[in-house]
């Protein structure tokens, strides 16, 4: 068997963590679904363009909010998988 195969069966199988949201994310991931409603667009690119420069629109103490929110999910991940890195995942 070639090299990278034999290693791939010694490993075993850990499951995928995703990163935590960020705020930015956590904001595209409530205001997607308004925007979609609101437009015609359908490709994903083109509303994440919207809500980029609505997220930019936003005074700080508005975006505020998503940043607390980002900060405590940080936090949940954290004493959810202590000592995990985005590294595991590549």
């Amino acid at each position: 068997k070639p090299q990278h195969e034999q290693r791939k069966e010694q490993e075993p199988k850990r499951p995928h963590i995703k990163k935590p949201l960020n705020a930015f994310m956590l904001y595209m991931k409530e205001m997607r679904a308004n925007v979609v409603a609101e437009c015609t667009l359908k490709e994903s690119a083109a509303i994440n363009q919207i809500l980029g420069r609505r997220w930019h629109a936003l005074s700080r103490e508005e975006q505020a909010k998503y940043y607390e929110l980002a900060r405590k999910e940080r936090q949940l991940h954290m004493q959810l998988y202590p000592g995990w890195s985005a590294r595991d995942n590549y």
